[in-house]
C-alpha cells in the first residue's frame, strides 16, 4: 500500500512493554499492557527478527530478499501486510527519522 511506501523511510521500535520469545523457530510475542499475544512461524518468525534486528523496514526487505526466493512485489506486499498487523495491535511503533539522519 502506499501508506506505508512511505514509511519504509521510517525506524521501526518495539512498544513498550512488548516482549518476544524464539521458541524453536517459532517467534511468539506479548503486549503486557494491552494482553495482546501474537505467534509467528516460518517466514512470519523471521520477519519479526529482521525487523528487530534491523530496525528498519528498507533494511529487512533487503536482508529478507537475499534469504528467500521471492518476487520483490511479493515480498513487499508480505512485509507491509505483516508490519500493518503488529502496528495495529500495539506491538510496534513507526518512528520517523529526524530530518537529514537517515543512515
Amino acid at each position: 500500500s502506499a501508506a506505508i511506501r512511505k514509511d519504509s523511510l521510517m525506524r521501526i521500535e518495539i512498544s513498550d512493554g512488548v516482549i518476544w520469545r524464539d521458541l524453536g523457530g517459532d517467534v511468539v510475542i506479548l503486549n503486557v499492557e494491552t494482553g495482546v499475544y501474537f505467534g509467528l512461524d516460518g517466514s512470519g518468525g523471521q520477519i519479526w527478527r529482521e525487523l528487530v534486528k534491523h530496525g528498519s523496514i528498507e533494511k529487512t526487505f533487503g536482508s529478507l530478499k537475499q534469504q528467500f526466493d521471492v518476487e520483490s512485489d511479493e515480498l513487499r506486499r508480505d512485509l507491509d501486510a505483516l508490519v500493518n498487523q503488529f502496528v495495529e495491535k500495539k506491538l510496534v511503533q513507526l518512528i520517523a527519522h529526524p530530518k537529514g539522519r537517515l543512515r
